[in-house]
C-alpha cells in the first residue's frame, strides 16, 4: 500500500509539472513551497486540526493566484470544500466548489470535476432539491465512474441511496446501498464497508426493524474499529445508542452515547459534536430528565444552526418543541414545531414531515384543541401511509438475500478455482522436472481455462448488475403505466358523470308527470314519519342508558374516591395521591365515553371512512402510546359503506372493547387490525400476539358479554379465539348495507 501511495504521489507531481507548463513557467521554489503547504494541509486534516489545514490551503491559493499555478489552486479549493463537508458547513463547501469547478473544467481534470459535482449534489439533496441532486449524481456516474467501478463510484452509489431514502423509497435505496457495498468490498475499502453498513442500519430503523438496525450498526463499528479512525466511530456509536433506547436497554444506550461525545470532542468536529449532543438529549428525554435533556439539546441546536444543517434541525426542532411543552412553555413549543414543519416541507423529507405532524397533533390534543389535533393527525396518517406504501420490506429482504447468496457462491467457486490452479501449477512443475513437456503444456492449458472461467464469473457479476438496473427501469415504467391507467380511469368517470347528468335531465321531465302521484304517498310519508319518531325515541333511550351505565357509574365512583381522598389528604398523602390518580383516569374515561356518544350521533359520520379515522385515533391513544406496533389494513371497498347511528355506536364499541382488552391484559407487542368486505358481509378482525386467555373460563367482567350482545344487535356474529402464549383474535361479521 505504501509503494502504491508513493507511485500515486509521483504521478501527481508529474501531472502538476505538466500543468504548470501549460499555464506558464514558474520557479521550482514556488512549486516546492505550494507542494509543502498542501502536504501540511493533508497532515492537519488527518489529525483533525482543521483550522491549521484551512490556513495552509488559503496560503496556497494566495501563492498560486500570483504565479499561475492553477492545478495547485484547484487542489486547495478541493481540500477546503472537503473540510467544510466534514464539519457540516455545506454553504461554505458550495462556495469553494463554485470556485473549483470552472478551474477543474479548464484543466480537464476529471477527478476534480467529479469531486466538485458530487459535493454539489449532496448539498442540493440537503436543501430539498431532489431532482437536481439526482441529475448531478447521474451525470457524475457518466464521467467514466460507471465504467471504472472505483471507490468513488461506490461513494456516488451511496449518495443515490441516501437520495432515495430521503424520498421515502426505501426499497430502491437498499438496492443502491448494496451496489455500493459490493464495490467497497471488491476494493477492500474497510472504511467504505463500515459506512455502508451504518447507512443500511439507518434504513432498517426507518422501517421499524430495530433488531436488524442494531445488527448492522455492530457490523459498521467492527469495520470502522479496524481502520483506527476515531472520527468514523462517532455516528455509528450515536445510532446504536439511540437504537438501544428503543429497546429499553438504557445502560448500553448511555455507554455508546457517552463514547460518541468523548470521540466527537476529541476530534473537535462541529457537526459530529452536535450529533452526539443531540443523542445525549434523546437519552435524557427517554429517562424523563428534562433539565439535562434541554441543556444537551440547546448545545446541539446551536452548533447545527451555526453550520446551517437544515435536515438535522428539522428533527431537533421537534424534540425541542416536546421539551418546551414538558416545561410548560406552550408558546415556545408551537414555535419549534412550526420551524420543524417548515423546514421538513422545504426539504421534502416525508419521514420528518410525518414526525412533525404527529408531534403537533399530540401537542394540540394534550391542550384540548381537538380541531387542530385532528387536522394534524390526518396529515400525519397521510404521510405515514405514503411512506409505508413505498417501503416494501419483503422486496428489500430479497435484494439482501440475493446479494449474500451470490457473494458466498462466488467466494466458494473462486476459492475452488484458486486451489485447482495451484494444484495444476504444482503438477506442471513436476512434469517439467520429469521432462514431460507435453503434460506440462496440458497443465498450462488447464490453468488458462480456469483463469478464463474466473474472469467469466466476474463478467457474469457485471451482467447481473446491469440486469438489476434494467429491473429498476422496468419498475419505473410500471409506475408510469399505473399513473396513465389512473388518468384513463378519471376520464371514464367523467364520461359516466356526463351521462348521468343527461339521464337526470330526462328524469326531471318524467318527474313532472309523476307529481300527480303525490297524494298517494301522503299516507306512506305519515307512516314513515311515525317510524322515524319511534327510532328517535329509541336512540334517546339508548343515550340515556349509556349515560346512566357508563357515565353515571363513573361519576359515582369519582364522587366516592373524592370523599375518600379528602379524608386521607392529611392522614396519608400517598394514598390520597393514588385516589386522585384514579379520579383523573376515570374522568378521562368519562370524557372519552361522552365523546364516543356525541361522535356516534353526528350524521356526517355515517360513512365507514370516518369510522376508520376514529378507529385509528383510538389505536394511537391506546396501543401506540404503549409502544405496541399496530398494522391496520383497510379494504377501500368498505370506505363508502354507511352505518346508521345505532349500528355505528355498537360497531365502534365492539372494536373499542377488543383494543382496550389488548392494552390492559394481552401484553402484546404486535396487533393486526383489518376491515374488509367479503361477499355481502362486513368483516372486522383484531388479532394480537399476546399471552392469550382461556375462552371457556367464566369471569366477573361483562366486557365479552357486552361485545356478543352488541354483535347480536347488529344482526351479526362475533367469534373470539385465543391460544395461550400465542395470542387472540376477535372477528365481527355483520351484513353490509
Amino acid at each position: 500500500m505504501r509503494i502504491a501511495f508513493l507511485k500515486y504521489q509521483i504521478l501527481c507531481i508529474c501531472s502538476l509539472l505538466f500543468t504548470v507548463n501549460l499555464f506558464g513557467q514558474v520557479s521550482n521554489t514556488d512549486i516546492a513551497l505550494v507542494t509543502r503547504l498542501l502536504n501540511d494541509a493533508d497532515h492537519f486534516v488527518t489529525n483533525t486540526m482543521y483550522d491549521s489545514a484551512i490556513s495552509r490551503c488559503k496560503e496556497v491559493i494566495k501563492k498560486t493566484g500570483n504565479n499561475n499555478l492553477k492545478k495547485f489552486e484547484a487542489e486547495a479549493y478541493n481540500k477546503l470544500a472537503e473540510i467544510m463537508v466534514v464539519n457540516g458547513k455545506m454553504n461554505e463547501a458550495a462556495k469553494y466548489d463554485s470556485l473549483l469547478l470552472p478551474v477543474a473544467i479548464k484543466l480537464r481534470d476529471t477527478a476534480l470535476i467529479i469531486n466538485a459535482k458530487n459535493r454539489i449534489g449532496i448539498n442540493l439533496m440537503g436543501q430539498g432539491n431532489k431532482k437536481e441532486s439526482a441529475d448531478i449524481f447521474l451525470s457524475v456516474l457518466d464521467l467514466k465512474l460507471e465504467k471504472d467501478q472505483s471507490i468513488k463510484t461506490a461513494e456516488v452509489y451511496s449518495n443515490m441511496a441516501s437520495l432515495y431514502m430521503s424520498l421515502g423509497k426505501n426499497d430502491q435505496a437498499m438496492v443502491w446501498f448494496f451496489k455500493s457495498l459490493r464495490l467497497y468490498e471488491k476494493h477492500n475499502n474497510t472504511s467504505g464497508v463500515g459506512e455502508t453498513y451504518s447507512n443500511i442500519a439507518s434504513l432498517y430503523y426507518l422501517m421499524g426493524s430495530t433488531d436488524e438496525a442494531i445488527n448492522y450498526q455492530k457490523k459498521s463499528i467492527f469495520y470502522r474499529e479496524k481502520t483506527g479512525d476515531l472520527q468514523s466511530l462517532i455516528i455509528p456509536s450515536i445510532n446504536i445508542g439511540q437504537l438501544y433506547i428503543l429497546k429499553d436497554s438504557f445502560a448500553l444506550s448511555q455507554k455508546y452515547l457517552q463514547q460518541a461525545v468523548k470521540y466527537a470532542e476529541a476530534v473537535n468536529n462541529t457537526k459530529l459534536m452536535a450529533a452526539a449532543y443531540s443523542g445525549m438529549a434523546t437519552y435524557h428525554i427517554r429517562m424523563k430528565e428534562f433539565k439535562p435533556a434541554l441543556e444537551w439539546q440547546n448545545k446541539a441546536i446551536g452548533l447545527f444552526e451555526a453550520a446551517d444543517n437544515k435536515p438535522m434541525l428539522s428533527r431537533l426542532y421537534v424534540s425541542a418543541g416536546n421539551l418546551s411543552n414538558a416545561s410548560k412553555d406552550s408558546a415556545g413549543a408551537i414555535i419549534y414545531f412550526q420551524k420543524a414543519l417548515g423546514l421538513s416541507l422545504k426539504l421534502g423529507n416525508k419521514d420528518n414531515i410525518a414526525n412533525a405532524y404527529q408531534k403537533m397533533s399530540d401537542f394540540y390534543f394534550s391542550h384540548q384543541n381537538y380541531i387542530d389535533a385532528y387536522q394534524n393527525f390526518k396529515n400525519y396518517t397521510l404521510y405515514r401511509d405514503s411512506i409505508a406504501m413505498s417501503s416494501n420490506l419483503s422486496n428489500i429482504e430479497k435484494v439482501k438475500i440475493q446479494y449474500e447468496t451470490e457473494k458466498k457462491d462466488i467466494e466458494i467457486s473462486k476459492l475452488a478455482a484458486d486451489q485447482r490452479i495451484k494444484q495444476l501449477q504444482i503438477e506442471k512443475q513436476e512434469a517439467i522436472l520429469t521432462g514431460n513437456m507435453l503434460e506440462a503444456a496440458q497443465k498450462e492449458k488447464e490453468i488458462k481455462l480456469l483463469s478464463q472461467a474466473t474472469e467469466l464469473q466476474q463478467l457474469k457479476i457485471g451482467q447481473q448488475d446491469e440486469q438489476l438496473e434494467k429491473q429498476e427501469l422496468i419498475a419505473k415504467n410500471n409506475q408510469q403505466q399505473l399513473k396513465l391507467a389512473e388518468t384513463e380511469k378519471k376520464l371514464q368517470q367523467k364520461q359516466i358523470k356526463n351521462s348521468e347528468n343527461i339521464r337526470n335531465f330526462m328524469f326531471a321531465g318524467i318527474a313532472v308527470l309523476l307529481i300527480i302521484g303525490y297524494f298517494l304517498f301522503n299516507r306512506y310519508q305519515l307512516k314513515r314519519k311515525i317510524q322515524e319518531q319511534e327510532a328517535l325515541l329509541t336512540i334517546r333511550s339508548n343515550i340515556a342508558k349509556d349515560l346512566h351505565d357508563e357515565i353515571g357509574s363513573t361519576l359515582t365512583s369519582i364522587k366516592i374516591l373524592s370523599e375518600v381522598s379528602e379524608k386521607n389528604v392529611h392522614k396519608d398523602q400517598v394514598k390520597a395521591s393514588a385516589f386522585l390518580q384514579k379520579i383523573t383516569e376515570q374522568s378521562a374515561a368519562a370524557q372519552q365515553g361522552i365523546s364516543d356518544i356525541v361522535w356516534a350521533l353526528k350524521p356526517e359520520n355515517d360513512k365507514l371512512e370516518n369510522m376508520v379515522i376514529r378507529m385509528r385515533e383510538y389505536v394511537t391513544q391506546t396501543l401506540e402510546s404503549k409502544n405496541i406496533h399496530t398494522v391496520i389494513n383497510i379494504d377501500e371497498k368498505v370506505l363508502e359503506k354507511t352505518l346508521d347511528t345505532s349500528q355505528r355506536r355498537d360497531f365502534f364499541l365492539v372494536f373499542k372493547e377488543a383494543v382496550n382488552n389488548i392494552a390492559k391484559y394481552a401484553a402484546a407487542t404486535e396487533v393486526h387490525i383489518s376491515l374488509a368486505k367479503k361477499q355481502n358481509d362486513l368483516v372486522m378482525q383484531v388479532h394480537d400476539n399476546g399471552k392469550g386467555f382461556d375462552t371457556a373460563k367464566q369471569t366477573s367482567s361483562s366486557g365479552l358479554k357486552n361485545m356478543r350482545s352488541r354483535a347480536a344487535d347488529l344482526n351479526g356474529t362475533l367469534t373470539i379465539t385465543s391460544i395461550i402464549d400465542q395470542g387472540s383474535s376477535v372477528i365481527l361479521t355483520i351484513p353490509a348495507t
